[in-house]
């Protein structure tokens, strides 16, 4: 009977220490890392460019509600380079949806593999791009404030902010020529 009891006493003991070791791995630094990676894939779009066919293929997050400005629009690349200048090619893409304003534009800054962040949406007209001192790039986009009157110039910046991880409208202003 004593033997039986003690038996039972050592099944217990282990059973309880089982959980806990199954506790010590998940809370590993490693582990962390890895969920983390995998949470934020779920904030991702997922790029395939199609060079051939100047084609880009967007696929949106999972979990998130992004909607294409206009279904019907051919998903181009419109300009590649290192916008946010960490070492990585991001890309500019025409998502069509134009108008008097201009058409609509995405900047997808590259994570890595075919990962990318949305960082700029919005309407450019006459894009240009400003390469900074510091390696950023400024968006500009202009258009004539009166038709076939080039005088006036109405100019839109957009700069990186490094805290948000986004492009920002800077500033707006009327150019006179």
């Amino acid at each position: 009977m004593k033997n039986i009891t003690r038996l039972i006493f050592l099944c217990l003991i282990a059973c309880q220490s089982k959980p806990e070791k199954a506790k010590t791995v998940t809370n590993h630094p490693k582990t962390a890392e890895i969920e983390q990676s995998k949470s934020d894939d779920n904030e991702l779009f997922i790029l395939h460019e199609k060079i051939s066919e100047n084609f880009v293929k967007i696929i949106p997050p999972k979990n998130s509600d992004f909607e294409f400005p206009d279904d019907e629009a051919k998903l181009e690349p419109y300009k590649h380079g290192d916008f946010n200048a960490d070492g990585k090619q991001d890309i500019l893409v025409y998502l069509g949806a134009c108008g008097t304003g201009g058409c609509m534009y995405g900047l997808f800054l590259n994570q890595s593999d075919n990962y990318y962040k949305l960082a700029f949406m919005d309407y450019l007209k006459n894009p240009e791009f400003i390469k900074e001192k510091d390696g950023l790039w400024t968006i500009q986009s202009s258009e004539e404030l009166e038709p076939y009157n080039p005088s006036k110039v109405q100019v839109t910046t957009f700069k990186f902010d490094k805290k948000t991880n986004q492009y920002e409208l800077d500033k707006t202003y009327v150019s006179k020529e």
